[in-house]
């Protein structure tokens, strides 16, 4: 369990995981009660955000990656329709997972919790280390 501080300070460093772009605002616009835990976890949901939106997009291009790197496959309307409706059933259930995975986020920092994601935690540490 971390020091949350205030439920407001929770609140937004929460929301930050939810919608990434608050955490941009509250990254370059430091709020004067900010303490280390929201300066933490606004960090890790602003880099989060971009990971997770640049995963999706690759997801979403998936179906036009395949028939450009299998290009046969493009020759066959009924192959290109079944790719894009399988790509159609990974975007959705891709969806699902990535709100899944952002509202525990939230609700884990709505808590007061203080927590590492595998994969983005290094990367938001390096590029936005926290002043002690």
């Amino acid at each position: 369990m971390g020091d949350g501080g205030t439920n407001e300070i929770r609140q937004r460093a929460a929301n930050a995981y939810a919608v990434w772009p608050l955490a941009a605002l509250d990254l370059f616009r430091e709020p004067a009660e900010a303490t280390a835990w929201s300066r933490l976890h606004v960090r890790q949901a602003f880099v989060y955000g971009i990971v997770a939106m640049l995963a999706y997009l690759v997801l979403l291009a998936l179906p036009l990656i395949v028939l450009i790197a299998i290009p046969p496959l493009a020759a066959s309307t009924v192959a290109v329709v079944w790719l894009y409706v399988l790509g159609l059933l990974a975007d959705l259930a891709g969806a699902v997972a990535l709100l899944g995975l952002t509202l525990s986020f939230r609700a884990r920092a709505l808590r007061g919790d203080l927590f590492a994601i595998r994969g983005v935690t290094p990367i938001a540490d390096r590029l936005f280390p926290v002043e002690r």
